[in-house]
């Protein structure tokens, strides 16, 4: 024999209860109208976050393969530059450094000639660069002399004056850039990055 069953009108009660909050229909009418603009506007706004979400995860995961493309491409392309590089500091540096040592020396006698105008100038040089240092210098206001130095090669010197000194030595400059050079591509071929 089937079994009845029977539908329970239990849930009336508790919505009468709920209705009897309002004072009139208008009110419930309002009420309810606000509650389903709110849960729509909660369920759209989970939709479009859902949305974005979707969306924008292959966007950013291709940025980030773009990204990581651009840093492949500058290792590659700055490890191949190494050759390059060393070859200016060992060829283009040096002769700079040579044609610009008399011009280095005539600053520090300028330098020293403010610091003491009226003391006498010793420039301390190598002995082959003494002649075109003391050309190149002549022009000069300062009561300077030049002075070979056999302590000292073609991109060293010392100027003294009472009081004080200064010196200059482009070759250990020139070591201090080929150190600094190694070190910059060693640690980029370690680690695949540079510190700038």
């Amino acid at each position: 024999m089937p079994v009845l069953k029977l539908e329970s009108f239990s849930h009336d009660v508790e919505i009468r209860r709920g209705i009897s909050k309002f004072e009139s229909f208008e009110a419930l009418r309002d009420n309810a109208y606000s509650e389903g603009v709110k849960s729509g506007a909660d369920a759209a706004s989970r939709a479009f976050e859902d949305e974005k979400i979707r969306t924008l995860a292959p966007i950013l995961e291709a940025m980030n393969d773009m990204g990581f493309s651009q840093i492949e491409a500058c290792q590659a392309m700055l490890k191949s530059m190494r050759p390059m590089v060393e070859k200016l500091v060992e060829t283009v540096l040096p002769e700079s450094a040579r044609q610009g040592f008399g011009t280095e020396v005539a600053a520090l006698l300028c330098k020293a000639y403010e610091k003491a105008p009226t003391a006498k100038i010793v420039i301390s040089i190598a002995p082959d660069a003494v002649a075109s240092i003391q050309s190149l210098l002549a022009p000069s206001k300062a009561d300077f002399s030049v002075e070979p130095d056999t302590a000292l090669d073609g991109l060293q010197a010392r100027v003294s004056w009472q009081g004080g000194y200064d010196q200059i030595n482009l070759d250990e400059a020139l070591k201090n850039v080929r150190a600094a050079i190694d070190t910059f591509f060693n640690s980029f071929e370690r680690t695949g990055t540079h510190d700038a």
